[in-house]
């Protein structure tokens, strides 16, 4: 992709819906690219997972027709754009796979937007579609390299080089799928000690569980926060618990963090880039971040790169997702 275009000198709305298909929650706009802003409500709903392909991409389409509903222009809507939280073919017109909602592999989720919606598709991983959304919407669009690093449900992120979104041939940017230890837990993609298996929300919860029912007493903050009831433990109540003191949930949040601190510093080494940004549903606990994080990014950073590279959180509270995904129906 080139430099962005400057949409703010074209005349009238540049209207696009986005979707965005997580793990967690779906969520679709309308975004007016030319006033670089959403028009109206972000329609969120729960991800029906239990419901497989099917019924999200129903639930979906019912999401973006209230969006389109909601924002007032409806017949000036021009495309959509779609954000996928998993790995997409090279054309970006299927999906290859969701680990976390069953028999997506193979959909032509383009052409079934395309046909939903009566609208020419482009679609691309969230990963992509973030740190697309995060260059130009985040404050970041002065730099030509940038990296961002998405830590929610799963793992994942995007690059943008020379002031283009870089795919590889199509995968780059897997973050998720990079192993931090051989010997870690089963990840779900079926190998063992990807950084999703120890740093994401649900290997967060995951561990957060076996803490509580294994040893409540380590954990007494937990207890609370979930009735001592390990079923109701998720990743938030595990920062919580150990923003609160729980040695074993510091031990838990500690271990997390500081995996994915060393990707970042490898990322950065490898890659050079003038800023990596953090983004994705974890990092609502930023101070946890400040405490296990940042400090492990700056001490085992290169000497090289310190003072070279930023490294900073995002401020689009998740929008990025939405935003890159109009973009999306921009690129050439």
């Amino acid at each position: 992709m080139e430099s962005k275009p400057d949409l703010s000198q074209r005349d009238g709305h540049d209207l696009v819906l986005a979707l965005d298909f997580g793990g967690t929650k779906l969520a679709a706009a309308v975004v007016d690219l030319s006033a670089e802003e959403i028009v109206g409500a972000i329609i969120k709903k729960t991800t029906p997972v239990a419901e497989g392909a099917k019924g999200t991409l129903a639930a979906m389409i019912d999401c973006g027709q209230q969006a389109l509903a909601e924002c007032g222009f409806a017949t000036e809507v021009q495309a959509v754009g779609v954000s996928f939280g998993g790995p997409v073919s090279t054309d970006r017109r299927q999906v290859l796979r969701s680990n976390h909602v069953a028999d997506w592999d193979g959909i032509p989720l383009a052409d079934e937007i395309k046909g939903a919606f009566g609208l020419p598709a482009a679609m691309d991983n969230d990963g992509n579609a973030a740190a697309l959304g995060e260059w130009w919407f985040g404050g970041h669009r002065q730099f030509d390299n940038l990296i961002y690093v998405q830590t929610s449900t799963g793992a994942g992120g995007g690059f943008i080089f020379g002031r283009k979104l870089y795919r590889g041939s199509g995968l780059a940017g897997e973050f998720g799928h990079y192993i931090v230890d051989v010997n870690g837990p089963q990840c779900s993609c079926g190998r063992r000690g990807c950084l999703e298996s120890v740093c994401s929300g649900w290997a967060i919860a995951r561990d957060g569980r076996r803490a509580l029912a294994e040893d409540s007493a380590s954990c007494p903050a937990l207890a609370q926060l979930s009735g001592n009831n390990p079923a109701a433990v998720n990743a938030a109540a595990v920062f919580e618990a150990c923003r609160k003191g729980d040695p074993a949930c510091q031990t838990i949040v500690r271990s997390a963090l500081n995996a994915l601190a060393m990707l970042v510093v490898n990322l950065i080494t490898l890659n050079d880039p003038q800023v990596v940004v953090m983004g994705g549903g974890l990092t609502r606990s930023w101070d946890m971040f400040e405490r296990f994080f940042l400090p492990v990014v700056q001490e085992q950073m290169h000497p090289f790169f310190r003072g070279r590279c930023q490294v900073s959180h995002s401020v689009l509270n998740g929008k990025e997702l939405l935003l890159g995904a109009a973009l999306l129906t921009q690129e050439k």
